[in-house]
């Protein structure tokens, strides 16, 4: 961006603390106080994470590109789409090579779990990591333009994928039980 400054650890390590960690550990020590009631209640926590991690979202493509200074052409906003495309696909091809190896020792379903989760990147945690670290910069909307671009690329790339490795991984799973059917089956 042709600009340069410093970057004060001491602070981002603090504001990382509260802003990740301590929320991280209060809940864990909450939720063990609340387990019981957690279960019998049955709160829609899937609905409600859902809903805040839209309402992130939502509210980052506002202030991302609502800001007057970001200067991104269409075109530039097409290559980063491309590239971004291209390094989730790259991940994912990687992770499928690595994961399926004759010696690695995964299963189809570990290779299946291993692609989506090892490449899986979240605004959740990357918008406010770029806000504490890039705070006050001016291009802070343009440098959070790519990771808004790969989240959901990401859901794409994978909801597009998923007939595809489904059906390798039951071919697969078909093979390996073949294979392993005298060797005692590790429970799921």
């Amino acid at each position: 961006l042709g600009s340069s400054s410093s970057v004060p650890f001491t602070s981002i390590f603090s504001q990382l603390s509260v802003t990740v960690v301590v929320p991280l550990i209060i809940g864990q020590i909450v939720r063990r106080y609340i387990k019981d009631w957690l279960e019998r209640t049955k709160p829609p926590f899937g609905a409600i994470s859902s809903s805040v991690l839209l309402m992130i979202i939502y509210t980052t493509f506002c202030g991302t590109f609502s800001n007057p200074n970001i200067d991104l052409d269409k075109f530039s906003l097409v290559v980063i789409l491309f590239i971004i495309f291209s390094i989730q696909l790259g991940f994912m091809l990687l992770t499928f090579i690595f994961s399926t190896r004759d010696n690695s020792g995964f299963t189809p379903a570990d290779t299946v779990a291993i692609i989506f989760c090892s490449t899986h990147k979240s605004l959740t945690l990357g918008i406010p990591m770029l806000k504490i670290v890039f705070a006050g910069h001016e291009h802070l909307s343009l440098i959070s333009v790519p990771l808004l671009i790969y989240h959901p690329v990401q859901i794409l790339l994978g909801s597009v994928l998923v007939p595809t490795i489904k059906s390798w991984m039951v071919s697969r799973q078909k093979k390996y039980t073949l294979l392993f059917e005298g060797a005692p089956q590790v429970p799921r």
